[in-house]
């Protein structure tokens, strides 16, 4: 009960909360695709607790199958999200170089659906945040055509992860892309909270964000 109410104030979901963490809905995922049957439990209907589609999240993201089945089932989860922290536990659990991955995410990153285009800008941050990618992570923003809070802070997460992981590459993406002075201003407050930025970086980033 009292983790229902602490997430309670950091999340905001149409569905019932119950009040169970995230490590123990991982360790569940893991129990329900050893069993097996983890289609029987996605395809379960309707989906009324939030944890309920966490655990959804976990398992399509987890579960090991084709590339081609993979991204459409993530896909087709998207649907189920109205919460920021059900799009990154879900993405998080992805770990995948192939860059087939890396097109898909961009394609998801340009929908006018705001949750399919926030796990598209995860799913980069958390497996392509390196210069390798720069070109593609600069068209991708540019291609960002849904809008608000939630969208604002996975580019400005991106640009920030990116200049922790080669330095120069999220400043450079603060100046060379079509991004508000808002977002900016996000990159720059993450890059300022980071142990990974260096200095001179969180100076450059603070002076383009007041620009």
């Amino acid at each position: 009960k009292k983790y229902k109410e602490f997430h309670g104030g950091l999340t905001f979901t149409a569905y019932e909360r119950i009040g169970v963490r995230v490590p123990v809905l991982r360790a569940l995922a893991k129990e329900i695709i050893k069993s097996g049957e983890w289609e029987e439990f996605l395809s379960v209907r309707p989906i009324l607790f939030y944890e309920q589609a966490m655990l959804c999240g976990i398992i399509s993201a987890s579960v090991k199958e084709p590339y081609g089945d993979k991204i459409k089932r993530l896909k087709e989860f998207s649907g189920l999200i109205d919460d920021w922290a059900v799009c990154d536990v879900t993405c998080s659990g992805l770990k995948c170089k192939d860059d087939r991955l890396f097109s898909d995410a961009c394609a998801f990153a340009a929908s006018s659906d705001m949750w399919l285009a926030r796990m598209g800008l995860v799913i980069i941050l958390g497996n392509f945040a390196d210069r390798e990618h720069l070109c593609g992570i600069r068209e991708a923003i540019n291609s960002v055509r849904a809008k608000g809070y939630y969208i604002d802070m996975a580019v400005g997460w991106l640009i920030c992860t990116l200049e922790s992981h080669d330095r120069g590459a999220g400043i450079e993406l603060m100046l060379t892309t079509n991004v508000s002075q808002t977002v900016r201003k996000i990159a720059a407050g993450k890059m300022r909270d980071s142990y990974r930025v260096s200095d001179e970086s969180k100076k450059k980033a603070k002076e383009i964000a007041n620009g």
